[in-house]
């Protein structure tokens, strides 16, 4: 929204067990002085940055700024949308300060620092947004996902990690790896992906816009957050010792090598599975499958 000059900032002080108040303190200043014009909102419970979206679009700010986690810029986004698509979005910047940080690590982001000194620069990417739906309850409910949509096991480790092992950070998602796959998977997904439809079972998978998910794990390396495609990843029926040789090279990306691996470019996704997966979104667990997928391209401009 380039000609408006106003700048809003939301702030997680909660985010990284604390780090996104440290941040905040670290860099306010600098931020005061690149945008005279600022005004800061302290998202201050799960849910309030939603209410802080709408308010950006309904007060027309050129820039929106967040400092926390993953999980921050997904309510700000979505609040953006909660009354529909906005005919005019803000530019958007990320500054990290959560657990994981993901996509900013397709840019070569990992700091505030540097999330900070590109933002000032000036410098704007057009990227990709997933539109998608999933079932809450008996209702169907629409979202919007800057980084990856996680579909089944890959929602079960997250959830583990959120509800007990976030505090061991980058540590905790492998302890949760090896935790849920005592379980084993057992399902049965069918799949239709830019009009293709085929059937897996006991499968998981994950629907990327970026590289990157739980940090540093590469898990969709040929990944483009501006082709107007998402990336699917599936996990086609491992067993326990061979999820554990994928996850094995989930962090440099040599994962998508493996025979029990498959990546494929969609522009629109649906899944159904038997029983109903759990469905995640750029870290936050959301409700169950049937889940249909949308690529916007081009829909939001990044900062930095």
């Amino acid at each position: 929204m380039e000609g408006t000059a106003r700048t809003l900032l939301v702030v997680n002080p909660a985010a990284g067990h604390g780090r996104g108040r440290k941040v905040f303190t670290q860099t306010e200043a600098k931020l005061r002085e690149a945008y005279p014009d600022l005004v800061v909102r302290i998202s201050e419970f799960p849910g309030h940055a939603f209410q802080i979206g709408r308010e950006a679009v309904r007060e027309r700010y050129g820039r929106v700024l967040c400092i926390g986690g993953d999980g921050t810029p997904f309510e700000v986004i979505n609040g953006m949308y909660l009354q529909g698509r906005p005919d005019d979005l803000p530019d958007f910047g990320l500054i990290p300060a959560g657990t994981g940080n993901s996509f900013l690590r397709d840019f070569g982001i990992d700091t505030p620092e540097e999330a900070l000194r590109r933002i000032t620069s000036g410098r704007r990417h057009k990227v990709d947004l997933l539109e998608f739906q999933y079932r809450l309850d008996d209702n169907t409910e629409r979202r919007y996902a800057l980084n990856l949509i996680g579909v089944g096991l890959i929602t079960d480790i997250l959830k583990l990690t959120n509800d007990w092992l976030k505090i061991l950070g980058a540590f905790g998602y492998s302890l949760a790896v090896i935790i849920r796959m005592a379980r084993g998977i057992r399902n049965a997904i069918t799949l239709e992906a830019d009009g293709r439809t085929w059937s897996i079972s006991n499968s998981a998978l994950v629907i990327s816009n970026s590289k990157y998910t739980g940090g540093k794990m590469k898990i969709a390396p040929q990944a483009e957050t501006s082709d107007g495609k998402a990336d699917l990843v599936v996990f086609r029926g491992p067993n326990r010792r061979e999820i554990v040789g994928i996850f094995k090279g989930v962090f440099s990306g040599a994962h998508a090598a493996h025979p029990k691996v498959e990546m494929t470019p969609a522009v629109e996704l649906a899944v159904a599975g038997t029983p109903a997966l759990n469905v995640m979104a750029d870290g936050e667990v959301l409700g169950k499958t049937p889940l249909r997928v949308k690529t916007l391209p081009g829909e939001l401009t990044i900062l930095g």
